[in-house]
């Protein structure tokens, strides 16, 4: 690995690893409440991610779309895939 790769990914890849898991180990990371509990907790994602988008994913997992929001369209996606489907 050369010098600026060092320092411009992975020194910073090395340091966001450290706090993930010091964030895990003191349990910081724990939230009980679910992301869809309230409007104010996804609106980034539903802001962001268009309605084809959200089609486009829910027909790949076999979801019916038939008269469906974003919002409905985002728990079904989310409820199969987890938080880990939207990274």
């Amino acid at each position: 690995m050369e010098r600026r790769a060092f320092f411009t990914k992975g020194f910073p890849a090395y340091f966001f690893k450290m706090g993930e898991a010091f964030a895990e180990a003191s349990g910081i990371t724990k939230n009980t409440q679910n992301y869809f509990d309230s409007f104010e907790s996804c609106y980034p994602l539903l802001s962001e991610v268009s309605y084809d988008m959200l089609v486009q994913a829910a027909e790949q997992l076999d979801i019916d779309v038939a008269g469906k929001d974003k919002m409905t369209l985002a728990k079904e996606i989310y409820a199969i895939k987890g938080v880990k489907g939207f990274e």
